[in-house]
């Protein structure tokens, strides 16, 4: 009660101080519907922790994703069902030979200090990003040969290979536009002060101001090109506990959590001021090998932790079975998925028989494999599920120590020190079945683990530059195939939480599906 108390006065100083207003806490229906909706008010955001930089596109910093979503666009986006929609670019289309790819942008589109968002913007963002490797999307930069900008409206990227889900690939992590104007004066991107202290996109919403620890503030765009949003400010406070959230939602201090914790879902789910949507995406709970440790590079070592894994106890025992379990190397939702070469189920005797059979042998004990930690965030699950599949290799005689970071210092440890031997993730694996490349190509920025499979990386490339369909379908079951043979990561469930939101909010992100953004307010609004 003490933490959720110094919250809540910390929000109120930071609501009066940095944008004032109602938070427009006004209870409703369940479906938001029963009043007229209104315009104005601040609505008031659940974010995990404090963000790394103001600029999206240096890192895959999720602290920063719900914010930057609303300051920056990119020329295309995601919808709250993974599907790809315009963004900046209105239109696009690809040459004949798939070599040539071009963007129509939208042609009142400003940038907040009002400059206008030209082709230009276009080509030096993607050009910075194909220029530095320390950029989360450099990689996938590299079927670029050149970017024209046109004229002042339209962007072609000349590409050295087809690649049918670079478009997708746009529409995700670290691929927002930047303001040539304010980021093109010979510093590196992570040391200008919009960067550092103050963003400035051409999103729906201005940065305000940003407190360590608190939160930031967010105030409407009233030139944005798809119109002034209907909400006047946006605060997203910074809550690191689900339970703390749920609990501030009910008291009327937050209006949208990210995750309602699951053993709280019976409690709010047949409250009238809250509203649950299920959120579910192509986004697997997994753990990741570090194959460059000698230990787990033993295939034997990761097909024994494979048959430790019991998903119907860990999606019962950390997410109240809301969370499905999941057997296939990529999510069952996609079309492309492999339901036929699948993950095998715990088997405990055959675990141990695996190491038998390969030659190791008990210490004394009771140990054939010791020292082996696994790395997981305090956030969502993710710890108990790890200490479950830790108590399960405990029994066949795998010493796996279960170690436990705050988020960003996690990020640093695994995803940019690659120092781990194995960790439990979450993580998008769409929205095309191509964003494997992400997770398996040979270097490739969240290939974590390190693996590298040359018949994966040429299945991958075959995949990506496939038009027909049911042949890329084929290439990516392959992939899948292999994958479950050599285990590089193993997938336990898929991603699916209930967001909570303030019953009197309308037109959330949740409600956008081929409209407005993923985790875009622009046309979110209070009724009654």
């Amino acid at each position: 009660m003490k933490k959720l108390l110094a919250i809540t006065l910390s929000l109120a100083v930071f609501l009066l101080s940095g944008c004032g207003g109602n938070s427009g806490n006004a209870g409703g229906s369940q479906d938001g519907t029963s009043a007229e909706p209104t315009s104005g008010g601040t609505a008031v955001l659940q974010t995990y922790g404090d963000v790394m930089s103001f600029c999206p596109d240096l890192t895959a910093d999720d602290n920063f994703y719900l914010a930057a979503q609303n300051i920056y666009n990119r020329l295309a986006k995601l919808d709250a069902g993974c599907n790809v929609i315009p963004d900046l670019a209105e239109s696009w289309e690809y040459s004949d030979d798939g070599l040539s790819l071009t963007f129509h942008l939208k042609e009142n589109a400003k940038w907040h200090d009002g400059e206008p968002v030209t082709a230009e913007d276009v080509k030096y963002t993607f050009e910075y990003i194909k220029a530095h490797n320390t950029c989360t999307l450099c990689e996938t930069m590299a079927i670029v040969d050149s970017i024209e900008a046109v004229d002042s409206h339209t962007a072609v990227f000349h590409m050295n290979t087809v690649d049918m889900s670079f478009v997708a690939s746009l529409s995700w992590y670290a691929c927002f536009i930047m303001p040539q104007h304010i980021y093109d004066n010979g510093q590196d991107w992570s040391e200008n002060d919009a960067a550092k202290n103050h963003p400035i996109g051409s999103g729906p919403f201005k940065f305000v101001e940003y407190r360590q620890s608190e939160g930031m503030s967010l105030e409407a765009n009233p030139d944005y090109h798809d119109g002034k949003p209907s909400l006047d400010r946006l605060f997203i406070s910074i809550v690191p506990d689900d339970t703390t959230a749920m609990q501030s939602l009910i008291n009327g201090e937050l209006d949208w959590t990210a995750v309602t914790p699951a053993n709280m879902v019976s409690e709010v789910e047949n409250n009238p001021n809250i509203r649950l949507s299920l959120n579910a995406l192509p986004s697997p709970f997994r753990i990741v090998f570090n194959l460059e440790n000698e230990q787990v590079a033993d295939l034997a070592v990761r097909q024994a932790i494979a048959r430790c894994i019991d998903r119907k106890d860990i999606s019962e025992k950390t997410q109240n079975g809301i969370m499905p379990v999941e057997y296939s190397a990529l999510p069952s939702m996609s079309w492309a998925s492999n339901t036929t070469d699948v993950y095998p189920e715990c088997n405990l005797e055959e675990a141990e028989r695996i190491l038998q059979d390969a030659g190791y042998a008990k210490d004394a004990d009771g140990y054939y494999v010791r020292g082996l930690t696994i790395d997981a965030f305090d956030l969502a699950g993710y710890p108990d599920a790890a200490k479950l599949i830790a108590a399960n290799c405990e029994k066949i005689g795998i010493e796996l120590t279960v170690q436990v970071y705050e988020y960003n210092a996690w990020s640093q440890k695994v995803e940019n020190d690659r120092n781990f031997i194995i960790e439990i993730q979450g993580g998008m694996i769409g929205p095309d079945p191509a964003a494997l490349q992400w997770r398996l190509r040979t270097g490739d920025w969240s290939n974590v683990g390190g693996y590298s499979n040359a018949r994966v990386d040429e299945l991958l490339a075959l995949g990506a530059a496939e038009i027909d369909q049911e042949k890329r379908g084929d290439y990516y079951r392959e992939i899948q195939k292999i994958v479950v043979e050599e285990l590089p990561y193993i997938c336990i469930m898929d991603y699916a939480v209930y967001e909570g939101s303030n019953a009197a909010l309308q037109n959330i992100p949740m409600d956008g599906a081929g409209q407005w953004g993923w985790a875009e307010w622009s046309r979110a609004q209070f009724t009654g």
